[in-house]
């Protein structure tokens, strides 16, 4: 089988590396590129505004390493930071100068990870702010959002990445005519909805077909979902978390 992981920065090379140690055969085609902030001045604006806010959230590690480009003088101690997953969290208590002193609010189960993971850990603080600032890319969901809103604060939200859509190189669209040519078995694994359609893009009519012949692992339910409605039968259901995913290829390789 082909395992195929989408998952962009650094955090798709770890998995990808990870997957080869557990001796499967492997190829990163990340969904998208992380690109720069769409507006560098409003992210430096609102940076520069930290402390009018009780509680920023990063939306993803690639968030946090783009908000430390951006960043000058020390994060507001009262200034709440709240990561919505494992990798997130990792970025931000690895770095210093962000969490040293503010509260950091995250899921506690490691392999939980998305707005709806990272809402419930938020409601179990019994925590309120009136004002909320939420670092994502140029385009995402506003769930976590719309959730605050209700609540009653305001939600400023600021693209402080953008996702570039990557394409195969010659070498690759010679693998893949290679793999489908002989009915190699595909592993795809999502970690976000776009990648969906992003991967798709990428290989074209013929590896779009080839794709849902394989079994596709989904990092999340949503991812799931969107998995099923486009197209793939079997899909299988892991966590963000890199062991989670490759306790799914094991089960995999030996059914």
């Amino acid at each position: 089988m082909i395992v195929i992981v989408t998952r962009p920065a650094q955090a798709g090379r770890r998995l990808f590396n990870h997957v080869v140690e557990h001796g499967h055969d492997a190829i990163w085609w990340p969904a998208f590129e992380i690109g720069p902030a769409p507006d560098p001045d409003a992210v430096r604006d609102a940076l520069r505004r930290l402390s009018d806010y009780g509680l920023v959230i990063f939306v993803s590690a690639s968030a946090v390493s783009a908000t430390r480009t951006y960043l000058q003088g020390a994060w507001p101690a009262h200034t709440m930071i709240g990561a919505v997953g494992p990798s997130t969290h990792a970025a931000v208590t690895g770095a210093p100068a962000l969490s040293a002193s503010s509260i950091v609010v995250a899921p506690s189960n490691t392999g939980d990870s998305g707005s709806e993971s990272f809402w419930n850990a938020w409601r179990a603080t019994a925590r309120s702010v009136q004002k909320v600032l939420l670092l994502r890319a140029a385009e995402g969901r506003d769930w976590l959002t719309e959730q605050f809103v209700e609540s009653g604060a305001q939600v400023d939200a600021v693209a402080v990445y953008s996702r570039v859509p990557q394409q195969l190189s010659a070498a690759d669209l010679a693998r893949l005519e290679d793999w489908v040519a002989r009915h190699a078995s595909a592993v795809p694994v999502f970690s976000s909805t776009e990648a969906v359609a992003a991967l798709d893009a990428q290989v074209g009519g013929a590896g779009r077909t080839w794709l849902r012949l394989g079994t596709a692992i989904a990092c999340h339910p949503r991812i799931a979902q969107q998995l099923r409605s486009n197209g793939y039968a079997r899909v299988l259901d892991a966590t963000f978390d890199d062991d989670s995913i490759i306790a799914k290829l094991e089960s995999i390789r030996v059914s």
